[in-house]
């Protein structure tokens, strides 16, 4: 699997999902799951530097442990 492939999957996850991985919460930023919510663009914002800051090796053991 592609780097770029890991990305799209981590991106694609819905938020809850995303929680559970990065232990990011939603409702730190006071926000909702709606990508239209000005407040859920500082959680998004904060998971992608979260999943950046990791690199192929890791990507792809975590998408390994969340797909079984």
């Amino acid at each position: 699997m592609k780097e770029i492939e890991l990305d799209i999957w981590f991106y694609d996850l819905p938020a809850a999902w995303q929680e559970e991985i990065t232990g990011i919460k939603l409702t730190d930023y006071s926000a909702t799951d709606d990508p239209k919510d000005p407040d859920y663009e500082y959680f998004d914002n904060a998971v992608a530097d979260w999943w950046d800051s990791h690199d192929y090796a890791d990507k792809l053991a975590i998408y390994e442990r969340e797909t079984k």
